[in-house]
């Protein structure tokens, strides 16, 4: 397996592969994402967000 690229997050498997890569290294750690930042994660699995627009987003939750 190829270590995976940026421009691999511009298709959805690429998506699904980083997101399911973070989940798992964060599995049953405190650093696991909430139920906010797991809709986020799936918005962008979807293509409704970029990466760049879900650090925004929670940069706007935390400053709440």
């Amino acid at each position: 397996m190829r270590p995976m690229q940026l421009s691999d997050l511009d298709k959805r498997a690429g998506r699904e592969r980083a997101v399911a890569w973070a989940l798992a290294i964060t599995l049953n750690t405190t650093l696991a994402p909430k139920q906010y930042e797991k809709q986020l994660l799936e918005r962008f699995i979807a293509g409704q967000l970029s990466l760049d627009e879900v650090i925004s987003c929670l940069q706007e939750q935390q400053e709440e």
